[in-house]
C-alpha cells in the first residue's frame, strides 16, 4: 500500500449514482450519505458558481435580520409569514 493510500483518513466509500454505497458501509457513512443527498436536494436549481461564492451562507444571513422583524409583524396582525418558519434551516 503506497504512503498516499495510507495517509487517507476519514469515511472512504463510494457514492454511486442512484444512491447505492460502495465501501465501507458504517452508520457514519449512511448518515454522511443521507447529508449529501440533502444537500443535492436542497440545493437543486442553484448555480455551482452561486454556491461556491456563499449564496447559502448570506440567505442565511439575511433571514436572520429579516425573520425578527416578520416575527413581530406576526405578533401585532396575526398573519402568518412562512419566513420565520424557515429561520430553523439557518440556525
Amino acid at each position: 500500500m503506497s504512503a498516499a493510500v495510507k495517509s487517507l483518513f476519514g469515511p472512504h466509500f463510494l457514492l454511486a449514482a442512484d444512491g447505492s454505497i460502495h465501501g465501507e458501509d458504517t452508520p457514519e457513512n449512511r448518515e454522511l450519505v443521507r447529508r449529501i443527498e440533502a444537500c443535492l436536494k436542497a440545493c437543486e436549481g442553484i448555480a455551482t458558481e452561486e454556491l461556491e461564492a456563499g449564496i447559502i451562507r448570506d440567505m442565511c444571513r439575511v433571514l436572520a435580520d429579516v425573520v425578527p422583524i416578520l416575527q413581530d409583524r406576526k405578533q401585532h396582525t396575526g398573519v402568518t409569514v412562512r419566513a420565520v418558519e424557515a429561520q430553523s434551516a439557518c440556525g
